[in-house]
């Protein structure tokens, strides 16, 4: 008598352990620029003061100079509105050091030596934007304090905390778009014409300095619900312990936008540098 072996059905989950190689050196190497720009800081930290020193100076100008006029009737106390504003555009310099940065990184020839050796192309430009975010949030906590001293106060230390991590979070988004000029671009005068080109309009017709209602009818929709204002709106209501609506939803919205489009885009023009 004899048996016959009845195949069995099994299913094999194939996993390519390339991939997890892959992701694992990508992560070093991102380690490894992350680091690198970290001990320029270090050196060389005129990035982080200028950051600082603008926010600062956004914070003295308007609450001196323009802070009565605009607050004129309007029964809040406008440094409590201000600060928050300050602190989304402060995150927002992270942006322009990114594209500086990767620009003056083009011109001096610092990326030919990355694309020559064996590692992730993306972790350059990744290790790039988590350094400025890094520096952001310690420029963000230093022009807090400055708010403090100024007679800003904090509603709570967690919605303190919820909210510089916010503005980190823009600032980050806005990073990768600056990551996209700089590769297309490659020249730091050039960049940090665009920069601010794209930076100045979005700052000024925002409420980071005033709120919406103040401005012309036919420009509200635009005002409320562009980047700078939702994280600015955002960051207020955290600070100050007042209800956000979907602010902070349509802000986490703007900065998965800026990912997804920026910074698949902005890898892609690395590599494609010659």
């Amino acid at each position: 008598m004899t048996t016959k072996d009845t195949p069995t059905n099994t299913r094999t989950v194939v996993t390519d352990p390339n991939v997890a190689l892959r992701i694992r050196r990508a992560s070093q190497d991102t380690g490894t620029v992350l680091w690198r720009d970290m001990i320029r800081t270090a050196r060389q930290p005129e990035m982080l003061v200028f950051a600082v020193v603008m926010g600062v100076f956004f914070l003295l100008l308007f609450n001196y100079v323009f802070g009565g006029a605009i607050a004129a009737g309007a029964g809040f106390d406008y440094l409590q509105y201000l600060l928050p504003g300050v602190l989304v555009i402060t995150a927002l310099q992270g942006a322009q050091q990114t594209s500086m940065g990767l620009a003056a990184d083009f011109t001096e020839g610092v990326n030919d030596r990355f694309r020559s050796l064996p590692m992730s192309q993306s972790a350059v430009i990744a290790g790039r934007t988590i350094a400025d975010a890094l520096r952001n949030i310690a420029g963000l906590v230093l022009v807090a304090l400055v708010g403090i001293l100024m007679g800003f106060r904090f509603a709570s230390f967690g919605g303190a905390v919820v909210a510089i991590a916010l503005a980190t979070g823009i600032g980050y988004g806005f990073s990768w778009l600056g990551a996209v000029i700089a590769a297309k671009v490659r020249q730091p005068d050039m960049v940090g014409m665009l920069s601010m080109f794209w930076l100045f309009p979005l700052m000024l017709a925002s409420t980071a300095f005033a709120p919406v209602e103040t401005m012309p009818g036919w420009l509200q929709p635009f005002v409320t619900y562009q980047p700078i204002s939702v994280a600015s709106d955002a960051v207020r209501g955290l600070v100050n312990g007042v209800p956000v609506g979907d602010r902070i939803t349509w802000t986490l919205a703007w900065i998965v936008g800026l990912l997804v489009v920026s910074a698949p885009m902005s890898v892609r023009l690395y590599r494609k540098v010659g």
